[in-house]
């Protein structure tokens, strides 16, 4: 048990305790049947038989059964409890962490952590405390009883055992690890590999023999040389040992025992003889367990010290702050940010004056979406201040940010619950009249109403919404929200020309009251904002309206003349 899993099972240790000792009294009850059948047979040869011992042989199985039975229940159960306890506490964990954590962990990282690493830890608690006091309850139990029946026979059929751990040993020594290594590491890739074909079917059937299908195809042909060589190199090794394990082997390597010591002159009575045959597979079983089983139980302590490297992840600092933001002001001084080693963002400071249109421009990879993210505090920069409303963003409470401010990110998504229930997912309590007027302004709720069921039908079963359709649900929930401070990070990308200008006009006329921070590379769309701030390469270059940035003949005026010559030609 590592200390790492010792900590999870702190509120379940009692029970897990309890289970392996009944696993413990099951075991050793398994070996009562044996014993008493190994006496029985001395009483038949003497030409006496024991009406005693028949008797408690179907006793001794019931209480193998019920304990064995019990053990499994309560290991089951507390692998239940600690896994569902620990999905929950993942949840609240990576609601506070950073944004930037999870970019690091790739498309698939987060699903693997709550999915196929808890899955894991099934074997290390709903099994491994069982097995590990039935491998050495049971074996211990039989070979002190036959230790004390026949010693010679015992050392005899204990050879083939210690010869087969010795082998399991030298399978995982330094000699086999770097073959092992090879092996772990093409099927991890050949696994990554196949996730990134899963992700992107249409681009893969686009260029079908290059690309993401070459990528599998490389990967699939390295896995398969890496598990040729691994099997090249152990597979003789592994066969002998499995065959020293062997039913077969085992039996008939028990009966030449019996042969030779037979011959030597050593005394054997047939209960010491059959008590050998029927128990030499049980004091097989813990070296068994040092093959595939302890595989197991290495992934499993895997994926419990992955899970403990994302609790000890340092979350965002919860804000205790009593004050609540007077309006929905935005202040930052010399903000900067970086990413693993590299800049992203330097010395940013605006000033957001309260209930303004602000639009954010710039080309692409000039860090727009990052000052988003630290303004809506998803994580927080590496040097600078921000305030809204007069406090600072840090001291906010969650509950507080939350309800003052928010983000609709580009990537859009949708519940599967009803149209009217997704809007007013930050607003719950709102009526069907404010949500048709929030779905009004964001260009949807002509599009809902002409649905069969309107704003009760169910995204995913009733209809398929298109990339423009999630944006502008998503902006729906934006503008229903209690917030005074919406974050909108390419609110229309997905759409056509035309939509996203009526779009834009909306927001500029009836987001009044709000102070509305926009994102966008539409820049015909935000001409009549309050404020343009230009990015480029993680700076703030330019700010102004847009006739003073035209004029000055800057970086915004050359992305205004870029996208008005692409429109001519277009």
């Amino acid at each position: 048990m590592t200390p790492v899993l010792w900590r999870l099972l702190r509120p379940c240790r009692w029970r897990l305790g309890l289970a392996m000792g009944l696993q413990a009294l099951a075991g050793i009850s398994s070996l009562l049947p044996w014993i008493l059948l190994a006496g029985l047979a001395d009483s038949l040869v003497k030409g006496a038989a024991n009406p005693v011992l028949l008797a408690l042989v179907p006793l001794a199985i019931l209480v193998w059964l019920v304990c064995q039975a019990l053990a499994t229940h309560l290991a089951h159960e507390v692998d239940a409890d600690v896994c569902n306890d620990l999905r929950l506490r993942l949840l609240a964990h990576l609601q506070r962490l950073p944004l930037d954590w999870f970019s690091r962990q790739g498309q698939d990282g987060v699903a693997r952590l709550v999915g196929q690493d808890v899955r894991a830890l099934h074997q290390l608690i709903a099994h491994a405390p069982n097995d590990v006091s039935k491998l050495l309850v049971v074996p211990l139990a039989a070979m002190l009883w036959l230790a004390w029946l026949q010693p010679w026979l015992l050392l005899f059929c204990l050879l083939p055992l210690g010869f087969a751990a010795a082998g399991f040993g030298l399978l995982r020594s330094a000699r086999y690890r770097d073959e092992v290594m090879r092996r772990n590491t093409a099927l991890e890739h050949l696994s990554a590999d196949y996730g990134e074909f899963a992700h992107n079917l249409l681009l893969a059937r686009q260029y079908p023999g290059a690309g993401i299908q070459q990528g599998v195809e490389t990967s699939a042909a390295a896995f398969g040389l890496a598990f040729s060589s691994w099997v090249a190199r152990v597979g003789h090794l592994a066969a002998l040992v499995h065959v020293q394990l062997g039913a077969p082997w085992l039996l008939a390597w028990s009966l030449l025992g019996a042969l030779v010591l037979d011959a030597l002159g050593v005394p054997l009575a047939p209960g010491p003889v059959c008590a050998v045959l029927l128990l030499v597979r049980a004091m097989a079983a813990p070296v068994e367990a040092l093959g595939h089983g302890s595989d197991a139980l290495l992934a499993a302590q895997a994926a419990a010290a992955r899970l403990q490297q994302v609790f000890d992840q340092a979350p965002l600092a919860e804000g205790r702050s009593s004050r609540l933001p007077a309006d929905g002001s935005l202040v930052a001084r010399g903000l900067s940010y970086a990413c693993e080693g590299r800049a992203v963002l330097e010395d940013i400071d605006l000033n957001v004056e309260d209930g303004s249109l602000v639009a954010l421009v710039g080309p692409s990879g000039a860090g727009k979406s990052t000052l988003l993210s630290l303004l809506a505090r998803c994580m927080d920069p590496d040097r600078g201040e921000l305030h809204t409303g007069g406090v600072a963003l840090r001291d906010l409470p969650s509950a507080v940010r939350h309800r003052h401010i928010v983000l609709a990110g580009q990537q859009a998504a949708a519940l599967e619950v009803s149209l009217a229930d997704n809007i007013a997912l930050f607003r719950p309590g709102a009526t069907l009249d404010e949500i048709r007027a929030a779905a009004r302004d964001a260009c949807l709720d002509d599009r809902i109403m002409a649905l069969p069921r309107g704003y009760d039908s169910v995204p995913g079963r009733d209809l398929q919404l298109s990339g423009g359709e999630l944006q502008r649900l998503s902006l729906a929930r934006a503008l229903l929200s209690p917030a005074r401070l919406l974050l909108l990070d390419e609110p229309t990308s997905a759409l056509d020309p035309h939509t996203a200008r009526t779009l834009l006009r909306c927001l500029r006329e009836r987001g009044a009251g709000r102070t509305r921070l926009i994102v966008t590379h539409q820049l015909e769309g935000v001409r009549d904002a309050d404020l343009i701030l230009v990015m480029q390469d993680g700076r703030l270059v330019e700010r102004g309206r847009h006739p003073a940035l035209l004029a000055a003949g800057g970086t915004y005026a050359r992305l205004w003349h870029e996208q008005h010559e692409r429109e001519v030609h277009a």
